[in-house]
């Protein structure tokens, strides 16, 4: 007879069921990830099209935040999540995230041009007291009413992606307690990485689409794309649901919220050194990733490619993408090989194809395809981080090892651009 505390049998301890509910979260988040940096590397047609410049495109930005920091939002998250559980976050995040898409989506369309609602817009929103002083408005006077618009439901979608993140990290605990639970975050981490690889390449495709510019198409793929991740939610909760018939156990929750915690958190010191780190890292990359593809457009000369060029066709942008995926699964399946010889081979394949790929971008005179070079060496980097560092050193070298790794790359970053500005 079958006890409870027998795991024997069920999903969980099952490979092929505990992966793919790793999967189902991670696509979830693969596609929020997406839609989070949907309109970076169109920001040139969002100036010629929408009159955003650049004050209004940071703005926009950086209201991703505004609710998770202003009304302490995310801490509010993790509460529902601990007195919820994953199965319920899983789905509300879902449809907040989604919500959220679809005010960003109209405020970009042409049906919200000229409208009594941009007409609003324009006249309110123009100053919000003491976060003007403080200078973290999310709206100011002047700023375009689809802007405005677009911040509101970029700041719901930022609430729902927040809660996610959370969300997905504590499912995989769930499922991967006891067994490869590093493993299962890095390859979640890594799959993220690659939506905005992806976002990189398709988004200014579908804004360029059938010969005429149209912002809102990549808005509406971004959305499309939440709409299957909220169907992948639905699908994670049944399977986490039979997880607990099979194991006899309610969902596993939290001790209850009290505020007693937060004194508790806040006088760890280790959680003030991880959480600085991780101010630091947010503060140089996210704030650079928006605004990178417009940088290179600005720093770099590129020639505009003949109408029905084969190098500007959309045959061309699939076939990269298509390179873009062999790297990504080549790196990532070398972190699983044990042999020295299949393990080096693919890497060499994968080096290979960016080598490939990097030709491609640069016979495609794409910026916003040389930037998504970034992420994806991130696809195999962090995959590599969490094999070889955590799970096999000591966490402290590991950390001490990331910032000087950190430290290093912005120096040389900073140093790459400032030679691209001379050059030009």
């Amino acid at each position: 007879m079958t006890t409870n505390n027998n795991a024997t049998g069920t999903l969980r301890d099952s490979a092929a069921a505990r992966w793919t509910a790793l999967l189902l979260l991670a696509m979830a988040m693969f596609f929020a990830y997406i839609f989070m940096d949907i309109l970076s590397p169109i920001k040139d047609l969002m100036e010629s099209t929408r009159g955003w410049d650049s004050t209004a495109f940071g703005t926009y930005a950086g209201s991703e935040t505004f609710l998770n920091v202003f009304i302490f939002f995310l801490i509010i998250a993790g509460i529902i999540l601990d007195k919820m559980g994953v199965r319920f976050t899983a789905i509300l995040s879902g449809l907040v995230m989604l919500t959220g898409a679809c005010i960003n989506w109209y405020a970009v369309t042409e049906s919200f041009m000229g409208s009594s609602l941009e007409t609003w817009f324009s006249n309110h929103l123009n100053y919000i007291p003491l976060f003007d002083e403080l200078g973290v408005s999310p709206f100011y006077a002047g700023m375009p009413a689809s802007a405005k618009l677009a911040s509101i439901g970029f700041m719901i979608f930022g609430c729902g992606a927040e809660m996610a993140g959370i969300t997905v990290s504590r499912g995989i605990v769930k499922w991967f307690k006891g067994k490869e639970v590093a493993l299962a975050m890095g390859s979640e981490m890594a799959l993220a990485r690659l939506g905005v690889a992806t976002c990189m390449i398709f988004s200014p495709v579908f804004a360029r689409l059938f010969g005429r510019v149209d912002v809102s198409r990549s808005a509406a793929f971004g959305l499309i794309l939440l709409m299957i991740a909220l169907i992948m939610f639905v699908v994670y909760f049944f399977m986490d649901k039979k997880l607990d018939a099979q194991t006899g156990e309610a969902e596993e929750k939290d001790d209850p919220f009290r505020i007693s915690d937060i004194g508790q958190i806040l006088r760890s010191q280790g959680f003030w050194v991880v959480a600085l780190l991780c101010v630091l890292y947010y503060s140089a990359i996210f704030p650079f990733q928006k605004y990178a593809v417009n940088m290179l457009q600005c720093n770099l000369t590129f020639t505009q490619l003949a109408e029905g060029d084969f190098w500007a066709s959309n045959s061309v942008t699939l076939i990269q993408y298509f390179v873009m995926i062999t790297i990504a699964a080549t790196a990532f399946i070398s972190n699983f090989s044990k042999k020295a010889s299949l393990k080096y081979g693919l890497l060499l394949v994968s080096f290979v194809f960016l080598i490939c790929y990097c030709y491609i971008a640069y016979k495609r005179q794409s910026a916003e395809a040389i930037f998504a070079v970034f992420p994806l060496l991130a696809v195999g980097i962090t995959l590599f981080w969490v094999n070889t560092l955590i799970i096999r050193v000591k966490q402290p070298l590991c950390w001490c090892w990331e910032v000087c790794f950190l430290s290093f790359a912005t120096l040389h970053l900073h140093s790459f651009f400032h030679s691209l500005k001379a050059m030009k």
